[in-house]
């Protein structure tokens, strides 16, 4: 099936990925029975039901601040004045949204996915470096897009609280992109053990590849040319997968679905900071 056509792709590939991943999840709800709503999933202390009051919680802080950094504001979202204040408002939603009925919570969810890729819409190249509030520190604008439709995605394998299942998904190859944008991130405040070199990462299924630098306790693209000192190799949904802590990387590595080359020292170093959830 051919990629979504619309213009906010020039902003960010994730965006129109985005509108049909949520799409795509709104109908896979709908076919929901109570018992489902209450059933396990991955997220092991949340019910489905709890999963999606998060994601309707996050949808409508994200859009918030979307439109807030439009307008050159930085904002907590949800009306919160405060970090605290924040997360009350979350478990807030979290709690009505268990109290509601299925239908209800699939109308919620698909509001504030309609207000999020709304917001997103309206995003121009030169809004991308703009900064939001992240509750680990500043978000730019950028960042959010590839964020969300992660979210969105493994949220649904999460539902099917099956650990072995692959992640099945058609913006597959978005998401390989933006491991540029998670892995960096995911190193933020993890353990580095003064980590220093050039790191390799590749994925099949698609093929996609690029190198990372860590120097002065940063992890940062280095294009060009240029060798390596440890290198990373799994399919795109192995990959996304042990980024988010969603997957062992010892198991993945037996199984020969992670290739580890190079300086396993180093190697191990950066797998531990960015194999995790965050």
């Amino acid at each position: 099936m051919p990629a979504p056509v619309d213009t906010a792709s020039a902003v960010h590939p994730a965006i129109p990925w985005l509108r049909r991943e949520n799409l795509r999840f709104h109908g896979f709800l709908g076919a929901f029975t109570e018992a489902d709503w209450r059933g396990p999933t991955l997220c092991t202390e949340w019910c489905a039901a709890q999963v999606v009051g998060h994601m309707i919680g996050g949808a409508a802080s994200y859009a918030d601040r979307v439109e807030a950094a439009l307008e050159g504001r930085v904002i907590f979202g949800l009306g919160a004045q405060g970090a605290e204040e924040f997360q009350a408002k979350r478990a807030a939603i979290m709690k009505e949204t268990l109290a509601l009925p299925g239908p209800e919570r699939v109308a919620r969810l698909a509001e504030a996915d309609r207000r999020l890729d709304e917001a997103l819409a309206r995003l121009r190249p030169e809004d991308l470096d703009r900064p939001t509030w992240h509750r680990k520190g500043s978000l730019p604008l950028r960042l959010l897009p590839g964020q969300r439709l992660g979210e969105v995605v493994l949220h649904r394998r999460d539902l099917g609280n099956d650990p072995a299942a692959p992640l099945e998904t058609e913006a597959i190859g978005v998401l390989a992109r933006v491991l540029e944008e998670r892995i960096p991130r995911q190193f933020e405040g993890a353990p580095r053990e003064g980590l220093a070199g050039r790191f390799r990462v590749e994925t099949t299924d698609p093929a996609h590849a690029f190198t990372l630098e860590a120097r002065d306790g940063a992890l940062l693209p280095a294009p060009g040319a240029g060798g390596w000192d440890a290198r990373l190799r799994a399919p795109a949904g192995d990959m996304v997968l042990l980024v988010t802590g969603r997957a062992g990387r010892a198991e993945r590595e037996g199984a020969g679905r992670l290739l580890v080359e190079g300086d396993r020292k180093k190697a191990e170093a950066l797998m531990r900071a960015v194999f995790r959830p965050i």
